[in-house]
């Protein structure tokens, strides 16, 4: 009924990045034809009488997450700098950066080192308690009598000439994406994008994923047959990294995916380059992650712009001069937290400030090792005590998430807000491992209820 092919995850990590010296080489190429050739040969906009519409979200909140709202105020900025209505934009940001206590500059975000200010006029439709999944999902299948007297209130609208972008940003699982305080499952997102293709809800569109595990939300589930071309930043059993550490600011500017995409968005004519190009592109410079594709290639060789822009725009956009992207302070996400209080102590000012990092760091390293001995537990009941550390440390990956799902969903009500404690999401990998040795689903929530009883409940704030 569905097809599930047009999958492209092939590792460009630094451990393989010989590779990618023929994609490399081919994408130069690609990039000195579609330059070369004259406007009237670029591919249309949308069909006639289409329009764009976007759709951005940063799941995340608190200063250590910094990067993620700036990732998506970047997003907000690429999109108008190429034309694109500002009208047609909803944004999802809980807003808890820009007026943060610890921001000297208030109401300034960057999203790379002594960068612009991104934050500067993006408007925000959903913040703080809106940014959640159900708000997310009645947005873009346009349901707007759920969304009523919730933020803007406002919901997709675009129809079957339209063009849709969405770019979600934000820590992640195998099979789930998060927000601040619920997850989402992949199987939630799926049967969403299914709706918005059998309800016409758009011509193409362009899905933009930045999460660890990411590839899992997509991997063997979004048809290949209705028209949706997603990229992610990982693949489906690894993590994305973090990138441009600020010691001012004490947390990381952006994602590498997120600022590779972006800072070739700010740099290229995006009438000429098209859909193939750029996600050639940021696979090859992001060697910290495997960056993949997934769904729907045969549209692929279209201009960005159809999705990214509009026709008004400027002719010099996409012209400026590229930073050097150095990614010798990339650190998994998984890590951000740690990474950010070892480099405070390194660089504090008083033997008192460092005692005080140190304690946290200490505590931190404490509440981690506590949220592994729950996994463990869980394994172990699931199991009866037998490969325990096997399961805990496979990386797996499925030909479906819906074993593991309601597993993490459960650790999420029961044991740990996964959407505060994201570091714990590493671990859900061993539910992978169970799953793909038959254990039961319901056998793994049973271990989790049994492990975690509700009241015992971590919920970091």
């Amino acid at each position: 009924r569905f097809k599930h092919l047009g999958t492209d995850c092939r590792s460009t990590t630094k451990e393989t990045m010989m590779k990618t010296a023929l994609i490399a080489c081919t994408v130069a190429i690609l990039a000195a034809v579609s330059t070369a050739i004259p406007a009237r040969f670029v591919m249309p906009q949308p069909a006639a009488g289409g329009q764009n519409y976007a759709v951005l979200v940063a799941g995340s909140n608190t200063w250590g997450n910094y990067r993620h709202q700036a990732d998506v105020c970047h997003a907000y900025q690429v999109l108008i700098s190429h034309g694109f209505n500002p009208n047609n934009i909803i944004t999802f940001m809980y807003d808890d950066i820009a007026q943060n206590i610890e921001n000297p500059n208030r109401g300034v975000i960057i999203n790379q080192p002594n960068g612009p200010n991104v934050y500067q006029g993006v408007k925000i439709d959903y913040s703080k308690g809106d940014v959640t999944p159900t708000n997310f999902i009645n947005v873009i299948t346009g349901n707007a009598d759920a969304m009523k007297n919730i933020g803007t209130g406002r919901v997709l609208q675009s129809g079957a000439n339209d063009n849709v972008f969405i770019n979600f940003v934000d820590h992640g699982g195998p099979g789930i994406i998060a927000f601040p305080s619920e997850m989402l499952t992949s199987t939630d997102l799926n049967n969403a994008l299914q709706k918005m293709y059998n309800t016409n809800m758009y011509n193409e569109l362009v899905f933009y994923l930045e999460a660890c595990e990411s590839g899992s939300m997509f991997q063997n589930i979004l048809p290949s047959n209705i028209k949706i071309f997603a990229t992610t930043a990982a693949d489906a059993t690894h993590s994305s990294y973090a990138i441009y550490y600020d010691q001012t600011l004490r947390t990381y500017l952006g994602d590498v995916y997120s600022v590779m995409w972006m800072q070739n968005s700010d740099t290229t004519d995006l009438k000429t380059e098209t859909l193939m190009q750029q996600y050639q592109l940021v696979k090859q410079e992001t060697n910290t992650s495997t960056v993949c594709q997934f769904g729907d290639s045969s549209f692929s060789n279209l201009p960005v712009i159809n999705f990214l822009g509009g026709s008004n725009s400027s002719p010099s956009a996409g012209q400026s001069t590229r930073v050097p992207i150095d990614l010798s302070d990339a650190v998994s996400s998984r890590d951000v937290e740690v990474s950010i209080l070892t480099r405070s102590i390194e660089t504090a000012t008083t033997a008192e400030e460092q005692d005080a990092l140190t304690a946290k760091l200490t505590a931190l390293m404490v509440k981690r090792e506590h949220g592994r001995s729950l996994f463990d537990q869980i394994v172990s009941r699931v199991t009866g005590g037998v490969d325990v550390e096997r399961h805990m440390s496979a990386r797996l990956s499925l030909p479906s998430y819906k074993c593991v799902e309601p597993a993490t969903v459960a650790f999420h009500d029961y044991c740990f807000n996964l959407g505060q404690e994201s570091w714990a999401l590493e671990h859900t990998m061993s539910f992978v491992s169970l799953c793909a040795e038959g254990f039961a689903s319901e056998d793994i929530v049973a271990a989790v209820k049994a492990t975690c009883p509700r009241t015992a409940r971590l919920h970091m704030e």
